[in-house]
């Protein structure tokens, strides 16, 4: 077992646990895949407003961002690429229950706990994750509903303002109970899957902890949840700035004898990055700071294998991207998990890490029965001879 000191030191390990094949390629797995999906909603959603297959991808590439506000689309479109954002959210949920599964393991020394098991975990407890959050939509919705009917009957020539003057009071704790949801529903976002990753909950435990949590240690979950996303981040940041390095040390290293063909495989490859928000944006970043990163490329073309590396070069880049963003979100959802750990021990006086584990018990019964059946029957074995 990981030894912890059950306070604020215990978040900066966030990044060296965070540093895991086994957790990066569980999240690494689920968002491209779920980067799958959301390019295939995101493209339905553009052609059934009308917009061509050509002008989606010469403004997006491969990741279609639409502003709200600002892109325009109809509602029914709207509702297309809602699904697949909702899509990308259960599989990044299902991720993320996964590597706090495996991330309690290894604090509680199970350092060979297995990815498969994880992933199981995961498709038993990863609607509890998701579940909370969502209840608690329904919820706020509900309150709003209820003061829009409540608007509607204030209207009514001298019954409504009297029928609101005598509910004034209940509307107002409706309405503060509604501001608290909402800030419920945003802890329930960060901390459902460290919840359910560790704990084995279904929804309404999960939603019983956060609310918990929320009254218990509100200054200890922002202040503490911002230590983690600002480690997070600078792990993220010095990944990125490896990686970048290492790029160009292979793009030195294989353009000195190559005759320049690699150096065109390398900007074609680039070619594909999607720019975000749009064209535009990356033109303006583009004309202020001129990074190659943010440099808008032109496809050269080239023989069919130039083609062909050039474009595997750059689904090369989408994961490299995808392995940053991985590794940040892997160091955020352990340090949460860290958090919760030590946040259920001051609350309740619970060391989770210490807890049996019921499978393990399940497992471990079931040898002894196994054991136990075997011993009967070779003893009725040797009675029979």
């Amino acid at each position: 077992m990981i030894k912890l000191h059950y306070n604020y030191k215990d978040l900066f390990r966030c990044t060296r646990l965070g540093l895991s094949i086994k957790k990066m390629f569980v999240m690494l797995s689920s968002i491209t895949l779920g980067a799958f999906f959301y390019f295939i909603f995101s493209y339905l959603a553009f052609i059934t407003n009308g917009t061509s297959i050509g002008t989606i991808w010469d403004t997006y590439k491969f990741i279609p961002v639409p502003v709200i506000g600002v892109t325009s689309l109809a509602w029914y479109s709207w509702i297309i690429w809602g699904i697949g954002v909702i899509l990308y959210f259960i599989f990044f949920i299902f991720a993320q229950t996964a590597v706090t599964k495996i991330t309690f393991e290894q604090l509680k020394g199970n350092e060979f706990y297995e990815m498969k098991e994880s992933l199981l975990y995961a498709k038993k407890f990863w609607k509890s994750s998701f579940l909370a959050p969502l209840t608690l939509v329904i919820l706020i919705i509900f309150m709003f509903i209820a003061a829009f009917i409540f608007g509607l009957i204030g209207r009514i020539p001298y019954f409504g303002p009297l029928f609101l003057i005598f509910l004034i009071i209940p509307i107002i704790f409706g309405a503060v109970f509604t501001v608290y949801l909402i800030i419920i529903f945003f802890v329930s976002l960060f901390i459902s899957p460290a919840v359910a990753g560790t704990s084995k909950s279904d929804t309404f435990d999960t939603l019983f902890e956060i609310f918990s949590l929320v009254w218990d240690h509100p200054w200890r979950l922002v202040v503490w949840g911002t230590l983690v996303g600002l480690m997070s981040g600078l792990g993220g940041i010095i990944l990125g700035i490896i990686l970048k390095y290492s790029l160009e040390l292979t793009r030195w290293a294989l353009s000195v004898w190559n005759n320049g063909s690699w150096l065109n495989i390398w900007s074609n490859g680039f070619y594909f990055l999607s720019p975000v928000p749009a064209y535009q944006t990356a033109e303006k970043i583009a004309s202020q700071f001129t990074p190659f990163l943010f440099t808008i490329h032109n496809f050269v073309a080239g023989n069919w294998a130039i083609n062909l590396c050039s474009f595997l070069f750059g689904l090369l880049l989408y994961i490299i991207a995808f392995t940053i963003i991985s590794y940040i979100l892997v160091s955020w959802t352990t340090g949460l998990t860290i958090m919760y750990i030590n946040l259920v021990k001051m609350k309740d006086d619970v060391n989770l890490l210490e807890e049996k584990d019921e499978e393990f018990d399940e497992i471990e019964e079931e040898s002894e029965n196994k054991e136990e059946n075997r011993e009967e029957n070779k003893e009725e074995k040797k009675e029979n001879n």
